[in-house]
């Protein structure tokens, strides 16, 4: 069940909506029809200790800088 991200023609709405078979998605806001489907990107997150290298911060740095001592 894949999960699409669209924005509204009639309000200018972005919004995720989760589509199942041919059910057509709607504005969460106003209910309109009029969706153009925007081009998602994904993310994938690596555990430290499965050879993802050092402990990083959110921001990339090294853990060890952001003060948390988890370096």
């Amino acid at each position: 069940m894949p999960i699409f991200e669209y924005v509204c023609k009639d309000c200018g709405r972005t919004f995720e909506a989760l589509v199942i078979g041919s059910n057509q998605p709607e504005c969460p806001g106003c209910h309109g029809r009029q969706l153009e489907q925007m081009l998602s990107t994904f993310s994938a997150r690596a555990t430290v200790g499965l050879g993802a290298g050092p402990a990083q911060a959110p921001c990339g740095a090294p853990a060890s800088a952001c003060g948390s001592g988890g370096g």
